[in-house]
């Protein structure tokens, strides 16, 4: 039996998608203040890079489709 091998942070750093606002509205066809609101409501969580650059995990996304009840649209790739 082999061991597992453990990821390092830095590899996990890399796996992790960050997205652009402007890719999450497209994506949900929305606008992007709309996306701006889902963030300010605790909707997703979003990751700062300094004052105006924002991005979103994709995994944030994923989990707030689940969370409204849209697994079906979920690609089996990205399931926990």
């Amino acid at each position: 039996m082999t061991t597992p091998k453990n990821q390092s942070d830095q590899d996990r750093l890399f796996a992790v998608e960050l997205l652009t606002i402007q890719q999450v509205a497209k994506w949900a066809r929305v606008s992007t203040k709309s996306i701006y609101r889902w963030i300010e409501s605790g909707k997703i969580p979003v990751v700062k890079f300094g004052e105006r650059t924002y991005r979103i995990p994709a995994r944030a996304v994923i989990a707030q489709l689940k969370a409204s009840g849209y697994d079906h649209l979920v690609n089996e790739s990205y399931k926990d």
